[in-house]
């Protein structure tokens, strides 16, 4: 295939991993990055593909959640650094978890995460009781709003994605292209190759069930027959 080798990101990947790993050899953790070439996967199972291609989908609103989020961590570090920074100096708090703002940035980190928030919240509400009130409400809205609000993205966008393929299936599929729709009465485009799997899937599906189906009523058959045989029998005898 010549330079055309090049024209393939996933080569061009393999390529720069090997020369630089034999390159560096004396540096094991270079060495140690050839392990992403098992992200190649990725374009060979459909599933995970799909997935992917979901999640980069939603990239621009997971972009505005993003920012909505470090502005919310932003005005509560600032609070929180405010109202309690001297608790560290005072022996109220084991740790410095307010003392400047990068230490609180950390500190609301591990309360969004949920972990061991509650010791933090109660260390400071032994000396200031009013202080479950900011913690609640920053939980609330990250560890719950902010955390759902970024898995119903990822779902609405694996739904779509769903819906698209069997829009494809039916042929009622429609490109758009730059965010504007064609309202021309020109054919939509499809992807054949991906229609005729599915409609294979289909096939192999329709027919495994009328093979059971076949099985199913010959035995029915037989054991109706037998049952007739019986009477027949007990006439005779």
């Amino acid at each position: 295939r010549g330079f055309s080798l090049f024209l393939d990101g996933w080569l061009v990947f393999d390529f720069v991993i090997i020369l630089v790993s034999w390159s560096f050899s004396s540096v094991q953790i270079i060495r140690a990055f050839r392990i992403f070439r098992a992200l190649r996967l990725v374009t060979r199972i459909k599933v995970m593909k799909n997935l992917v291609l979901a999640v980069f989908g939603v990239m621009p609103r997971m972009l505005a959640i993003t920012l909505l989020l470090l502005l919310i961590f932003y005005i509560f570090a600032v609070l929180f650094t405010v109202l309690f920074k001297d608790l560290y100096k005072k022996g109220v708090t084991d740790q410095d978890y307010f003392s400047r703002l990068d230490a609180t940035f950390f500190t609301l980190f591990q309360i969004m995460t949920l972990d061991a928030w509650a010791d933090i919240a109660r260390q400071v509400i032994d000396e200031i009781k009013w202080a479950w009130f900011p913690f609640l409400v920053f939980v609330t809205i990250s560890g719950f709003i902010v955390v759902n609000l970024i898995i119903a993205v990822i779902c609405d966008a694996i739904s779509a994605l769903h819906d698209d393929e069997k829009a494809k299936i039916h042929g009622t599929y429609e490109e758009e292209e730059d965010g504007i729709s064609d309202d021309s009465d020109e054919t939509p485009v499809i992807d054949i190759h991906e229609q005729l799997e599915s409609l294979e899937d289909q096939v192999d599906e329709l027919t495994r069930i009328q093979e059971q189906t076949l099985h199913t009523l010959e035995y029915l058959t037989r054991h109706l027959q037998s049952r007739h045989v019986q009477p027949h029998n007990q006439s005779d005898d």
